[in-house]
């Protein structure tokens, strides 16, 4: 790994939960350029919890000071845990350093401004993926999880010690790790999908009028997000479609295999629509699709592996006569 790319600075914004939609963007951009930085991010990550000062006092720290008590601890981490080579903890001192200048920062803000404490525990890991991508990570208590396009997910740094709650923009897979103490909540505005260890599917993109979740096993609740009523319980295969407006709640039963099938690099439509097969086909290659011309009684039945874009819309040009017009990342389609 070439050290002068990577981006020290921007990493140590990232952790410090002082990035802009735009700089996540660019991290998000460079952990998706090899395998291997991820896994740096990990590591500093993990240094990072181990020096994080205490500012829960109304005091604006003296910087050496702070810089001072970073430098011990990490000292301190170096002798509990000598996994990490002394050129890993350089450049962890590096980002440490700039760390504590924008916690002065912060702080001095919060200071003149605003008048409630703040704590490092408040800050949150946030995972994208981007447009026309999906993501797999891995939370603290082994749940998978993985993100679809244009998806967001974010979770306390107290993941697992103080509950196992995250936030969803978008649509992601979950492969719950089993949890009595602890329930696996995950937010996305609306509603609130509860479990202790089940495996299933979510769609809660910030567009979309409806929050769909498809059980492939196990068993969930559904909740109202503002005072926790009970909207319904799910099954297996069953999948419950909530109105954001209304909270009104339609639960059907459906193949939560296919409704999942996006996570494991295949995108099948079993009977679906028009409408349902374009939104889902412009995640799935990162385009702004146009329509003209749709017939909206019109189903597919297909499958999508490695298909590029032109060799999908020659397929369902088969399927169904249609004109296409490719520019970049827009798609014009009209139906003949």
């Amino acid at each position: 790994m070439n050290e002068q790319q990577i981006p020290y600075e921007l990493l140590a914004k990232y952790l410090s939960q002082q990035c802009t939609s735009a700089e996540l963007e660019e991290v998000n951009h460079w952990l998706n350029e090899d395998s291997e930085h991820r896994l740096l991010l990990n590591k500093l990550q993990q240094q990072w919890e181990g020096v994080q000062v205490d500012t829960s006092a109304f005091v604006i720290p003296n910087k050496v000071e702070v810089w001072g008590k970073i430098q011990n601890r990490i000292r301190d981490k170096v002798k509990q845990v000598p996994l990490y080579s002394r050129s890993l903890l350089i450049r962890v001192s590096s980002i440490a350093a700039v760390i504590a200048l924008v916690l002065g920062f912060s702080l001095s803000f919060l200071l003149n401004g605003q008048k409630e404490s703040w704590q490092a525990s408040q800050f949150e890991n946030v995972v994208m993926a981007p447009p026309g991508q999906k993501t797999q990570l891995v939370l603290p208590d082994g749940t998978l999880v993985w993100l679809n396009s244009g998806s967001r997910l974010s979770y306390n740094y107290q993941y697992s010690t103080q509950d196992r709650i995250v936030n969803l923009e978008g649509e992601a897979f979950f492969d719950v790790k089993k949890d009595t103490q602890y329930p696996f909540i995950v937010k996305t505005g609306a509603i609130d999908v509860k479990v202790h260890g089940t495996a299933f599917n979510v769609s809660a993109y910030t567009d979309e009028e409806d929050i769909m979740v498809a059980l492939l096993r196990g068993k969930v609740s559904l909740l109202s997000a503002a005072d926790q009523e009970l909207l319904t319980y799910l099954s297996p295969d069953q999948e419950a479609t909530v109105s954001k407006r209304s909270l009104s709640c339609r639960v059907e039963s459906c193949d939560a295999s296919i409704e999942s099938s996006w996570h494991h690099n295949l995108l099948k439509f079993d009977g679906a629509s028009a409408e349902e097969v374009w939104k889902k086909l412009e995640r799935w290659y990162g385009v702004d699709i146009t329509l003209s011309n749709v017939d909206a009684s019109r189903a597919y039945w297909f499958t999508i592996k490695t298909e590029s874009l032109t060799e999908l819309l020659e397929m369902i040009n088969k399927i169904t006569p249609i004109e296409y017009k490719l520019d970049g990342k827009e798609v014009t389609i009209r139906y003949k």
